[in-house]
C-alpha cells in the first residue's frame, strides 16, 4: 500500500474543480473514529455521494472497488480506491454501518450475485407529536405538497444536469414523480461513467421505458 511521505507527495492541488465539501462537523466525527479503515471507507463513500451531488443516494461499491478504484464499464479505473486489504474493507464497512456513520442495502434478487450499496446516514427530519387539527392540518399539508414538489424539481434538475440535457428538464420531472429519484439518478451516473453514451439522455429514455418494475414514489 502506498502510504504518505515528504519525498513523494507534492502538495495539494488548487481546489477548483476537484474537490467536494465536507460537512463541519467530520474533524468532530474523525475524532471518534479510532480504526484507520472505517474513516477511509466513510471518506470514500463520502467522496462517491457527495462527490456528485447525490447526497441521499446509495451508490454499489464492490469490495474490490473499496479496494483499489471503482471502475467504468470499460474496465479502467476511476481512482485507486482505499488502498486497504480485502479483509480491513469488511470490518472497516462492518464497524461503518453498526456506528451509524453509513447505511448499507442489499440487493438479494440475484443469490449468485449479491450486489450492496452504500450512502452516509442522513439525519431525517423531525416528526411532530402532536395530533394536528383544523387549519393547521390544512397548512401542514399545502407545505408538504410544496415541499414534495420542491424535491421533485431538486432531482430532476440534478439528472437533468448528470445528463447533460436541461431542455429535457420536465419528462425528468415527470420521471421523478413517477419512480425513486434516487434509483434514477444511480442509472444516469452509471450511463454517465460509462463513457461511451453520445446521447446519455436518449439512453436513459430508453432504459426507462422497460423498467415498470422500478418502485414508485
Amino acid at each position: 500500500m502506498q502510504t504518505l511521505s515528504e519525498p513523494t507527495f507534492q502538495g495539494f492541488s488548487k481546489p477548483e474543480s476537484n474537490f467536494f465539501r465536507l460537512p463541519n462537523e467530520w474533524t468532530d466525527i474523525t475524532a471518534t473514529i479510532s480504526s484507520l479503515a472505517e474513516l477511509k471507507l466513510v471518506e470514500y463513500v463520502l467522496k462517491h455521494t457527495w462527490g456528485y451531488s447525490e447526497f441521499d443516494m446509495v451508490k454499489k461499491i464492490t469490495t474490490d472497488e473499496f479496494m483499489n478504484g471503482r471502475k467504468k464499464r470499460d474496465g479502467t479505473r476511476i481512482d485507486q480506491g482505499t488502498g486497504l486489504s480485502k479483509p480491513s474493507v469488511i470490518a472497516g464497512l462492518k464497524s461503518a454501518v453498526i456506528h451509524g456513520l453509513l447505511e448499507e442495502e442489499t440487493d438479494e434478487r440475484d443469490k449468485a450475485r449479491i450486489k450492496k450499496y452504500y450512502k452516509l446516514k442522513m439525519k431525517t427530519p423531525i416528526e411532530e407529536d402532536e395530533p394536528q387539527r383544523g387549519e393547521e392540518r390544512y397548512n401542514n399539508v399545502a407545505k408538504r405538497i410544496t415541499r414534495d414538489r420542491n424535491e421533485v424539481d431538486y432531482y430532476a434538475g440534478l439528472l437533468a444536469k448528470k445528463l447533460g440535457d436541461h431542455k429535457s428538464l420536465t419528462y425528468y420531472k415527470i420521471a421523478c414523480r413517477r419512480f425513486h429519484p434516487q434509483l434514477l439518478l444511480q442509472k444516469a451516473a452509471e450511463i454517465m461513467g460509462d463513457g461511451g453514451a453520445k446521447n446519455p439522455g436518449a439512453v436513459f429514455a430508453d432504459w426507462l421505458k422497460n423498467q415498470s418494475h422500478i418502485p414508485s414514489q
